[in-house]
């Protein structure tokens, strides 16, 4: 897979336009919208507002999976205050949403029941929020759950995370465990051969570009995504666009194994042309 690039385009930002017949790290269908955590109230708000024009708008159906929030009913910690999901659908009702539908569940059995998933089959986005994302795994991965994500995508749908729904949607998990720096855990792989790490920038030595990359010189199938707190990544078979603070760095060590074979900025895009 040979990157060529054959302009750089400034202009209320950077294009970055590339010819290429394949680019493993967007699909091929769909809209893949990640967030890397730590969002402002304004970017949180241009997150929303995104994933709705991007479904459809405003009569489009949302449906937000809250799974991930430790703290949304059975909680695993008793002892905290209950998450509402209300909350987060009165969220995207404000962000211009006429019809949002929260699914959650902790049950694998619940998880994998038609009843259960016939929302999502007529849906055209899904939101999986922060929090756990082993919760996640743990819940919808191998289910029917999994499954009517990855045709939501494939028939022109939005699949969206943010924090641990967003390394949910890739095909692993990277980090410290603390044994030598690898793979954590499978997850939901809608981005099929994708680990996902948000938080970039405040990972502290353990989920930098260098780490990374050195897990992917021995596995070179994968390609690492990287997201900075308070950063938004836009994918579809069309390429790359980054809002908000920080950066997003693709990391591809079957192309480079020192360094980003991508880096992004909030107002730069990275177009495939055919």
């Amino acid at each position: 897979m040979k990157l060529i690039v054959v302009a750089l385009i400034v202009f209320c930002g950077i294009d970055r336009v590339a010819a290429q017949s394949k680019v493993r790290w967007c699909p091929t269908s769909g809209t893949i919208l990640l967030a890397g955590g730590g969002l402002s109230s304004s970017n949180a708000e241009s997150f929303g507002k995104h994933l709705i024009a991007l479904a459809g708008g405003p009569n489009a159906t949302i449906v937000i999976i809250p799974t991930a929030d430790p703290n949304m009913p059975p909680q695993i910690n008793p002892a905290h205050t209950p998450s509402d999901p209300n909350e987060l659908k009165k969220l995207f009702e404000s962000f211009g949403a006429k019809h949002v539908a929260i699914l959650h569940t902790r049950d694998r059995k619940i998880a994998n029941s038609e009843a259960f998933v016939k929302v999502l089959r007529s849906a055209n986005a899904v939101f999986m929020t922060g929090g756990q994302s082993l919760l996640l795994e743990n819940t919808y991965r191998g289910t029917l759950v999994n499954a009517e994500m990855k045709a939501l995508l494939a028939r022109g749908g939005v699949v969206a995370g943010d924090s641990a729904g967003a390394i949910a949607i890739g095909g692993l998990w990277l980090t410290w465990l603390p044994e030598p720096f690898g793979k954590r855990a499978d997850e939901l792989d809608i981005l099929q051969g994708v680990a996902i790490s948000p938080h970039a920038n405040k990972a502290k030595g353990y989920v930098t570009d260098h780490e990374v990359l050195k897990y992917l010189a021995g596995h070179s199938t994968i390609t690492g995504i990287n997201i900075d707190e308070n950063t938004i990544l836009i994918l579809n078979k069309d390429g790359a666009q980054v809002l908000g603070a920080g950066r997003v760095s693709i990391l591809d060590a079957s192309k480079d194994k020192t360094k980003p074979a991508l880096i992004l900025k909030g107002g730069e895009k990275y177009i495939i042309k055919p």
